[in-house]
């Protein structure tokens, strides 16, 4: 089990922190995205991209909760566009009345991902959890590595999880065939 976790929470950790990126879509997330949008084919990148996420994962939860403060006051730095004149521009009165820049004033901050008025659990509760699945791996691999040096083991050459499988093993049983598909059905994954 811990092998499997070893090899698979990465992954986990990868595809959770896009998902939260697109769940809620911000300049501050394009960085998540780009970090392991670039670990995940190429393994030296990959401890490197899991303390950079930590960190900027860390970042925006504390700029989301600076912003909540009374301090703050976006109304000093809302955009407020005025509706264009009918001839200057080619969409429909009904059209204008819809967009986003003309409902009321706009606030730069929300392109960063960062609003006001939430409730705070709720408003980083995504972000909360990509950390404590940052946590988790970092436990996961600190606990393999101790149990290796304990027993004095070597770390595997391959990431699978029964190093004695191999192709030839394929054909002499069940038991080594479900091995073998253990091993290499998400080899490349």
């Amino acid at each position: 089990v811990r092998r499997l976790l070893e090899l698979h929470v990465l992954k986990m950790v990868a595809l959770y922190t896009v998902w939260v990126a697109l769940e809620e879509v911000s300049v501050m997330n394009f960085l998540l995205v780009l970090l392991w949008a670039l670990a995940m084919p190429y393994c030296r990148f990959r401890h490197m991209a899991s303390c950079l996420s930590t960190i900027w994962t860390c970042i925006i939860i504390v700029c989301k909760m600076l912003y909540q403060l009374e301090v703050v006051d976006p109304r000093e730095y809302y955009s407020n566009c005025t509706q264009p004149l009918p001839n200057g521009t080619n969409l429909t009165p009904e059209e204008l009345g819809n967009s986003t820049l003309y409902r009321g004033p706009v606030d730069p901050a929300n392109w960063f991902g960062i609003r006001k008025g939430f409730p705070n659990w709720g408003y980083v509760k995504n972000h909360l959890q990509v950390l404590l699945l940052l946590v988790f791996e970092a436990v996961v691999y600190r606990r393999q590595q101790y149990h290796r040096k304990q027993h004095q083991l070597v770390a595997p050459v391959t990431e699978t999880v029964f190093e004695d499988i191999s192709h030839e093993h394929l054909d002499l049983g069940l038991v080594s065939c479900a091995k073998y598909f253990v091993n290499y059905l998400y080899y490349k994954f």
